[in-house]
């Protein structure tokens, strides 16, 4: 192992700092050029100070400010720690250096490289590698002046063979050991316990004060010696002892021959070379292992091989070369100055990290520490430290990293030193705690200026001795404070520089720039608000402000709603509350005229309200309190917003702020008036200005809404329409009066927002008045004319089903109130078809006809007819227009002409049903005959009941207009039957016409009775020669004759027919 050599820091060499009204700062000292914030300790050796007060602070310089221990042309190890300033403000650089060296004392160290030089070795040129790892470590032991310090062998190794260079300095044997490797070509098996075996005595008989085999091996072993006897070790059989005369495996495979030794069954060759490899290492050599491309079932056993955490694995061949390459340096750094060293470097109290995450270490001397055996970066909090820091000859590192000068905390001074660090501390083995040089920083401040102005209205204000005010520190970044207060005083002129302010109880300093190189800035935002006065804070330069203090005034401006007219004549009175607008102050109280130029003043802190007392004429007053607040100086609306807007909004009620005397800060309260309702009276009139009753109007405003009306007298002559407000209105008839033309257009008219009334197009038939007075509403009234309709007028025609008039039919025309539901009793009129008589001048409504009197004969038609009369036209009763001018139709209703007032009514009467009565009669005798029977049949084959009397009366009802035939079924008993039947028609017009022996009488009551005389004769009576009876019998032949051979035609005595 190695011999201890300790290495002593120089008590002499130790930093010193001054301490003093300018800060802490070493006490001899350098700065970087043109540098004035960042001062840092000079280097030196235990002879004293370097005496260097400047140079450029490049971190590039490995020569300057470092404190040199030990040797001081050559150090056994070098610190320093210094900063240099940044471009931002406030934020350095600190750069800290370690440089070690080369321990030169008799320490030794005695290594075997054992080379596994079987044939597979040959593949990816591992054995090339090897052989040039093993060359570069030669030249890398001389460069670090240790080619005598280091004693080393070499062993390579097959199946069967061995060849080997014996211990001796790196010096005398690089060449050997080379030459050796180059001479020897890889071939056959491995027996790695053969190789291992070998290296033993070479170290046993070697001097070095720490022994190393560093074993460079591609596969499991081939090969191995008999095992004697064996333990178990946490699983695992070890040989103890061997016959090296016997050799076990065949050179391809791990397996052998079974055999059993203390109880152990050895079956491979492991057990041979674990136990080689644990007697090695049980005599304190320590035994690193690198496999190359080892199967991972064997990297188990390769791990048991070497000493612990000393075996290593690589893939491919390059991977040699690093391993030997980590060898190596491991090597070398056994005899370095600096071993497992530490540095703790904490933060200075006033300063803080830019990115503690930030920090870097890395290597800056002539000879360059690899990447793995940098030190790592630890530490927590407001300490970084540097960790397994291990430096030889030529080597140096540099930690890097920024930090920020607090600028904004309470405690801050400008210009002040503030030491960037604690006490930084390095120490290593062998190496006592040795203090790095600390280096100091500080900052600039700066300063504030405040003016004071005030600005009155009235002459009996009183202004306070002093005033005070805050000021805002913005980017105030964690720590730092963001609000302090300064005074400014009467005695000062109310002018005054600041260099300090103070926060809380502590007066605090004004710093220039932020931790991150930004300028401050500092705002005056408020001032302690002084009663009665508003406050304005004006920047007026760099780092100037002015305070500006405007006496406090209230005014009232009265305005029309509609049109933001001012209104003259209004009166308010200014009230102050006791409390949150409830009580009244009764001693105070002031009188205030609606835009008036006057203002109001002793304006202090409270609650007020603006009240109107008396409204302009023509308007509402509105006695709805403004309320607003005051308070430190600004004006507040009742839900408490402050009151910024300097103009007023329209239609509303509020505040705005008068800014224009630049002597008062006005308050103006704006109550909006408006106009009193207004109330339209429309009149309606004919064009001789005579009232006329029953119109309607629909008045909408401009958003459509309908405004409805009310008659204002029974007559229903006016009509009212209430509570209208300034805007446009569109005022349509809907309904004139009766027999009254509709105007023909809307009348469109709009009440100004001073309440004058304007027509889109000014009517003709239209008269306006408008009054506005101190009653409850402004008056309008129109008086609308209307022009008379035309009348019509009513003729009735009267036909039969011939369409042949008929005379004598009366009717009655019935006018209604309503849609045909209630008869209007007071119109009566009555015409007679067929006539000259019209009924005219017949006014708009709802008319009925209705038959009163019938024809003779006819039936009387009591259907009612309905028809209206409307804007000069006629409707039937479906409410179709009627148009046609010619009759198509039995009824129908038509006009004289197209387009035509005068309406014609054609109207059929339909025959009353005609009774037949048919009388049997002895054709002598003349006396009725009983016990006939009959049958009558219409031309349908629809029989009618016939029915008899016993005195030979027979009778038929209900005979409609048609042809019939009477047939006669049975004679009277002795007599003889009729031979023929008798056929007659009734006719649309009431005649009957017969075509056989028929004696027809139709009446002339207007019943329609019809009357059939038969005779009949006594059968088998036959006449007498010369005697009477044949004469008789002669006679009723020959009318039979004739009546068979013409018909006969019946006709009703009818007026007009």
């Amino acid at each position: 192992m190695f011999s201890p050599q300790t290495i002593i820091a120089d008590s002499g060499l130790a930093p010193k700092y001054n301490s003093d009204d300018k800060g802490i700062y070493p006490a001899a000292s350098w700065q970087p050029t043109g540098q004035e914030n960042v001062i840092n300790h000079q280097g030196g050796t235990s002879s004293g100070y370097d005496g260097n007060t400047s140079w450029n602070g490049d971190p590039s310089n490995l020569t300057n400010s470092y404190f040199n221990y030990g040797n001081a042309s050559d150090p056994d190890y070098a610190i320093r720690q210094y900063a240099r300033e940044t471009s931002t403000p406030g934020v350095f650089d600190v750069y800290t250096n370690i440089k070690g060296n080369t321990i030169k004392q008799s320490k030794t160290l005695d290594l075997v490289f054992v080379v596994d030089r079987s044939a597979s070795m040959n593949n990816d040129s591992r054995y090339s590698y090897i052989k040039k790892g093993i060359s570069d470590f030669f030249t890398d032991i001389k460069k670090a002046g240790l080619e005598n310090n280091v004693n080393v062998g070499l062993v390579t190794y097959t199946y069967s063979s061995l060849t080997t260079v014996e211990l001796a300095s790196a010096a005398t044997n690089a060449t050997k050991i080379n030459s050796m490797l180059n001479d020897n070509s890889p071939t056959g098996g491995t027996n790695t316990q053969n190789g291992l075996h070998a290296a033993e005595p070479m170290l046993e008989k070697g001097s070095g004060d720490e022994k190393m085999i560093i074993l460079l091996t591609d596969g499991e072993p081939t090969g191995s010696f008999r095992v004697k006897s064996a333990i178990t070790e946490n699983g695992t059989v070890y040989g103890t002892s061997f016959d090296y005369n016997h050799m076990d495996g065949d050179g391809t495979s791990t397996s052998i021959s079974s055999y059993t030794v203390n109880g152990h069954s050895i079956n491979t060759t492991w057990p041979a070379t674990l136990g080689e490899a644990r007697l090695i290492k049980n005599q304190g050599i320590s035994l690193r292992a690198l496999g190359i491309n080892i199967a991972n079932q064997y990297q188990a056993n390769m791990q048991k091989l070497a000493s612990p955490g000393h075996y290593e694995s690589v893939t491919s061949a390059a991977g040699i070369t690093n391993y030997l390459d980590s060898q190596t340096e491991n090597i070398i750094s056994s005899f370095s100055t600096i071993s497992n060293g530490t540095a703790t470097i904490p933060l200075g109290s006033q300063y803080e990290y830019v990115d503690a995450n930030a920090a870097t270490v890395k290597s800056v001397g002539s000879k360059t520490v690899g990447t793995a055996a940098l030190p790592w970066i630890g530490g927590s909090g407001n300490t970084i430290t540097l960790n397994g820091i291990n430096l030889s000859k030529d080597e140096e590192i540099q930690l890097h990293y920024q930090v920020r000068l607090k600028t904004g905390t309470e405690n801050f001074k400008p210009d002040y030193w503030y030491q960037i660090s604690g006490t930084a501390v390095f120490k290593a083995d062998d190496i006592s705690d040795t203090k790095f040089g600390v280096p100091s920083g500080k900052a600039s401040g700066t300063s504030i200026e405040v003016t004071k102005e005030w600005k009155t209205f009235s002459d009996d204000v009183t202004l306070p001795e002093d005033i005070s005010f805050k000021v805002i520190r913005e980017n105030a970044t964690n720590g730092a404070w963001g609000e302090a207060t300064g005074i400014l005083t009467v005695a000062d002129n109310w002018q005054k520089k600041f260099e300090k302010l103070t926060v809380g109880s502590s007066q605090v300093y004004l710093a220039k720039y932020d931790g991150f190189g930004n300028d401050y800035k500092y705002t005056v935002s408020e001032e302690t608000a002084v009663d009665g006065f508003n406050t304005q804070i004006e920047h007026i330069g760099d780092n100037k402000w002015k305070i500006v203090n405007t006496q406090l005034g209230v005014q009232v401006e009265k305005r029309a709603a509609e049109s933001q007219d001012k209104l003259s004549g209004a009166e308010f009175k200014l009230v102050k509350y006791t409390d949150d607008f409830v009580t009244e102050d009764p001693d105070f109280s002031q009188k205030l005229s609606g835009n008036s130029k006057d203002i109001t003043g002793n304006i202090t802190n409270g609650n007020y309200a603006l009240i109107e007392t008396k409204a302009p004429t023509g308007y509402e007053l509105d006695q709805t309190p403004l309320k607003f607040s005051v308070k430190d100086g600004k004006f507040y609306d009742e839900a408490g917003q402050e009151i910024t807007t300097t103009k007023g909004e329209q239609d509303k009620d509020g505040f705005y702020l008068n800014l224009s005397n630049e002597n008062a800060y006005i308050l103006t309260g704006v109550k909006v008036d408006t106009l009193k309702a207004f109330e339209l009276t429309l009149k309606k009139t004919d064009t001789e200005g005579n009232s006329l009753s029953g119109a309607e109007f629909e008045l909408t405003n401009d958003q459509g809404e309908v405004i409805a009306f009310e008659y204002a007298d029974e007559a229903k002559t006016k009509l009212n329409f209430k509570d209208l407000k300034p805007g446009t209105y569109t005022l349509t008839e809907t309904k004139a009066p009766a027999d009254y033309h509709l105007l023909e257009d809307p009348i469109k008219f709009t009440i100004t927002a001073k309440g004058e009334i304007e027509f889109e197009k000014q009517p003709t038939d239209l008269k306006v008045t408008l009054a506005k007075d101190d009653t409850d509403t402004n008056q309008i009234e129109f008086a609308v004319e209307n022009t008379a309709m035309q009348t019509g007028s009513v003729t009735v025609k009267k036909y039969n089903q011939n369409k042949e008039e008929l005379a004598n039919a009366k009717f009655e025309l019935i006018r209604y109130t309503d849609e045909w539901q209630t008869i209007d009793e007071s119109f009566t009129k009555q015409i007679v078809a067929n006539t000259e008589e019209v009924l005219s001048e017949l006014k708009s409504g709802h008319y009925a006809l209705r038959e009163i009197t019938a024809p003779t004969g006819y039936e009387l038609d009591e259907t009612l007819v309905k028809f209206k009369w409307e804007d000069e036209k006629w409707f039937d009763e479906n409410g179709e227009e009627i148009t046609a001018s010619t009759p198509t139709a039995k009824n129908q209703l038509y006009l004289a002409s197209e387009g035509s007032a005068d309406l014609f009514i054609a109207r059929e009467n339909t025959l009353k049903d005609t009774t037949l009565t048919i009388k049997k009669i002895n054709g002598y005798t003349q006396k009725e005959l009983a016990g006939a029977e009959f049958t009558v049949t219409d031309a349908n084959g629809n029989a009618y009941e016939v029915v008899s009397s016993t005195d030979g009366i027979f009778t038929v009802k209900d005979l409609k207009p048609g042809s019939y035939t009477l047939k006669e079924t049975k004679a009277p008993e002795g007599y003889v039957k009729l031979t023929e039947d008798i056929n007659f028609t009734i006719t649309a017009s009431g005649t009957v016409e017969a075509d056989k022996n028929a004696d027809f009488t139709l009446t002339d009551d207007g019943q329609n009775t019809l009357t059939l005389t038969i005779k009949n004769y006594p059968a088998g009576l036959l006449p007498k020669t010369g005697g009477q009876g044949i004469l008789l019998y002669a006679i009723v032949g020959l009318i039979l004759i004739i009546l068979s051979g013409s018909g006969i035609t019946v006709f009703r005595k009818r007026k007009g027919v």
